[in-house]
């Protein structure tokens, strides 16, 4: 079973919904003591609030109850719905911008919540970034054991959407505000967490193989979150891509 199977089922699902879950979790971090994880991940806090950018969006985590927040869209509904494709909100400013002209909601997706309480709960005391990328499946210790591979049910229909579309995947991952690289047909690096940077790379289809995707990550990532966060983290950028495919490029500037 690939580790991105239960990121899948739980794309767009509300975090809510999880009830038996979501009450664990908010048990785990109610009077959360932030100290620790702001200094081991460079995170900001105050007295109400740990502060934790995913994917440049602002999302903090309350310290009196273990809820977690983000800013909600203008013209948004307080609760996500089930149907919604996109779990991450495109980020419009800086955290200070968003902190002070956006209203929050703990109406979260299933995914986006998995990915940060999995960041805070199983960062190591001295976690450790080596520079050395290996594709995320390899960490996949179950799919290694099992023998056999099955379709990636998140990438492989990405990879199937993006077949003969390069040029437009990477305005996409431009626009997503990944960095790109020099791998693949188009290849990004985004940075999911301040301390945590992910890569996409993408080989599109030729006579011979149809297109593939694939994540890599630093060889010790699990030195940050578990094997399986790295599914929800690879749901919300292929999203996060997605949406941006779907923002129209901002317009060139008016000839003086």
């Amino acid at each position: 079973m690939s580790i991105n199977f239960h990121a899948h089922q739980g794309r767009g699902v509300p975090f809510a919904e999880y009830e038996a879950v979501a009450a664990q979790w908010h048990g785990t971090f109610t009077g959360y003591r932030p100290e620790p994880s702001a200094d081991r991940l460079g995170l900001s806090y105050d007295s109400e609030y740990l502060y934790v950018p995913y994917f440049g969006v602002p999302y903090r985590l309350r310290l009196s109850d273990g809820v977690l927040e983000k800013p909600m869209r203008r013209n948004a509904k307080a609760q996500p719905s089930a149907a919604a494709h996109c779990a991450i909100p495109l980020p419009s400013g800086s955290a200070d911008k968003a902190s002070e002209e956006n209203v929050w909601t703990d109406a979260l997706f299933f995914n986006e919540t998995m990915a940060i309480y999995h960041l805070l709960h199983y960062t190591q005391n001295n976690p450790r970034i080596t520079g050395s990328w290996v594709p995320a499946d390899t960490l996949d210790s179950v799919a290694s054991r099992s023998g056999r591979r099955m379709p990636d049910p998140l990438l492989a229909p990405f990879a199937r959407q993006w077949s003969g579309r390069c040029a437009e995947l990477d305005a996409a991952c431009r626009r997503a505000r990944g960095l790109r690289l020099d791998t693949g047909d188009v290849s990004f690096q985004f940075a999911a967490f301040p301390c945590l940077a992910v890569r996409l790379i993408f080989w599109d289809a030729d006579e011979d193989f149809a297109a593939q995707a694939q994540i890599q990550v630093d060889r010790c990532v699990t030195d940050f979150v578990h094997c399986e966060t790295l599914g929800c983290i690879t749901a919300d950028l292929l999203d996060r891509i997605q949406e941006a495919a779907c923002t129209p490029a901002a317009a060139p500037p008016s000839p003086l």
